[in-house]
């Protein structure tokens, strides 16, 4: 393979982005819980029970997605992060093994 490169910074960076983007929908996730359908009770009453049950519905699934993108986002860091050092690592390990391998070549 030729022309690879690999811009470990940038991979580490945004290993960190995702992580922070997890965490913060996370919260939001949680702030969307407690601000469910159940409040809606007593300002729809008896006549909007129906509506009230099907906005229960969709929420909880809303809920369920931003819990899900959350996890998402936190494996994809949590890969970038790997990779990043699996990168770094490997570069490294072949920097020595030429540098050990020109030991006593003159030019």
């Amino acid at each position: 393979m030729s022309g690879f490169s690999a811009e470990i910074a940038a991979i580490h960076a945004y290993g960190g982005t995702a992580a922070t983007m997890a965490s913060e929908l996370a919260a939001a996730g949680a702030g969307t819980a407690a601000a469910g359908p159940v409040l809606l009770g007593p300002v729809f009453g008896l006549i909007g029970g129906d509506f009230v049950a099907a906005f229960g519905t969709a929420h909880a699934a809303h809920v369920n997605s931003m819990g899900a993108l959350s996890g998402v986002l936190g494996s994809m860091s949590e890969a970038a992060v790997a990779s990043a050092l699996s990168y770094d690592s490997t570069d490294g390990a072949n920097a020595a093994s030429l540098g050990a391998a020109g030991i006593g070549v003159s030019a």
